[in-house]
């Protein structure tokens, strides 16, 4: 089946700072906030605070791998941890262990690279002690921010406390997946609130790093917001809510909206042969798009004798010129094919098998209501398409580019889609050719 600490003036140094520094390379993590300095360079944070519920803690680091001098009890047991720090994959990265009585009873670990990286923290609350780890994860504008707040309690790992918000900042792109700063803001509240409570364990954000040392404290205060001045310049007498809608408006305002250019039809030739398909398990819906814009299409997904089947044909009307290397098209006409009602089964022999079909949606051609409705809308990308930079295809499209076959980045302008893809704008899924090699 498809599935798709009561401190006065305490100085708090990240842990993460303390590999880089002794990195052989030395390099800068990969970032999108690419201003910032080199994530080796030692940073500093002075905090205050008046919380009498937590006790005085200090992290440190030095030329070598030492570990924050930290004393946790994140077992609930009584005993005091003890917390250690190690490179691993030649001071590509960090491990993160917590010993009690000579046994390891976690683990973590954080790369210096932009998808290893990783921000653990010590969060106490009420007198009791928290993992916290938070996620505020961005690729190509598009983001997704969460945390979780846990135990190691009972011999396991039990979550008390999670959130997220998702948005992008690709203001004005054909893809853009919604930005709401009220609930931006109360999710920046809530995870602020707990880093006053907490301190670092181990931290290879480079954004995070930057925006902490820029703070002077564990604050995030969102490095995306000051990097588009003269476009937009943060105001400080304003509160965070206010910032993100004048944020949101000026960067709206500041876009040239894309001028689709009508076109007779289709920039293909022959029939593309086309697939939906996660790669993993056995559904898969094939596709083929004509020329003249008419479309059938057949899904299957099987689940041992269970099989959940669709047929459909249609057509797009209105195909739009958008860039070199992509189209948008309009659907036309959706129709099933099957024979039965969606969620209608029957039985069917195949030799000493019986087979039980359910009749379902089509799948890729669909979204959270069911089967789309005519007006629905879909990017067609030509081989060529790409995704390196803001204004390029593919750039933001990250639910599209989840379903390539073979997937890849998109760093440079020499990254490029390789064979046609589909995507169902309501959806962000996507039908792939067969890929260039």
């Amino acid at each position: 089946m498809r599935r798709k600490i009561c401190y006065t003036a305490i100085q708090i140094i990240m842990a993460a700072v303390l590999v880089c520094a002794c990195s052989a390379e030395g390099k800068a993590p990969e970032s999108e906030a690419a201003a910032f300095k080199q994530a080796g360079t030692q940073t500093e944070a002075a905090a205050a605070q008046s919380d009498t519920e937590t006790e005085e803690a200090q992290t440190e680091t030095s030329g070598t791998n030492e570990a924050p001098t930290i004393a946790p009890d994140l077992n609930r047991n009584g005993i005091a941890e003890e917390v250690r720090l190690s490179d691993i994959d030649d001071g590509q990265g960090i491990r993160l262990e917590i010993w009690e009585n000579g046994e390891r009873i976690d683990v973590e670990t954080g790369y210096f690279a932009h998808t290893g990286w990783a921000s653990i923290f010590l969060c106490t609350l009420d007198g009791e002690d928290y993992l916290l780890r938070y996620h505020p994860n961005m690729y190509q504008g598009v983001c997704s921010y969460s945390y979780n707040l846990s135990t190691l309690a009972d011999g396991g790992e039990t979550t008390v406390r999670r959130n997220s918000v998702a948005f992008d900042i690709n203001f004005g792109a054909p893809i853009h997946n919604g930005f709401d700063a009220g609930a931006i803001a109360a999710f920046m509240d809530e995870i602020n609130d707990l880093l006053a409570h907490s301190v670092p364990m181990l931290n290879t954000d480079g954004d995070l790093l930057g925006t902490f040392e820029k703070e002077g404290r564990l604050y995030d205060s969102l490095w995306w917001l000051d990097s588009a001045e003269p476009v937009f310049v943060r105001d400080e007498s304003q509160s965070l809510e206010e910032n993100l809608k004048a944020f949101e408006a000026a960067m709206t305002a500041n876009q040239e909206a894309a001028v689709p250019e009508a076109v007779d039809g289709l920039p293909v030739t022959e029939p593309l042969e086309m697939a939906f398909l996660s790669g993993v398990g056995a559904w898969r819906t094939a596709l083929i798009l004509n020329p003249d814009g008419s479309f059938t299409g057949d899904f299957s997904d099987y689940d041992a004798t269970t099989v959940y089947v669709c047929r459909f044909h249609g057509r797009f009307g209105k195909v739009e010129k958008l860039t070199e290397a992509s189209w948008l098209l309009t659907l036309e006409e959706l129709v099933l094919d099957t024979g039965h009602s969606v969620g209608e089964t029957w039985d069917e022999p195949d030799g000493d098998a019986i087979f039980h079909y359910i009749s379902s949606e089509p799948y890729g051609f669909d979204d959270a209501e069911g089967a789309l409705k005519p007006g629905a809308q879909f990017i067609l990308y030509s081989p060529d398409a790409t995704g390196h930079i803001p204004g390029t295809e593919l750039y933001g499209a990250a639910e599209f580019q989840s379903w390539m076959h073979r997937h890849h980045e998109f760093n440079s302008a020499e990254d490029v889609l390789g064979t046609w893809g589909l995507q169902n704008m309501a959806a962000g899924q996507g039908f792939f050719g067969d890929a260039a090699e």
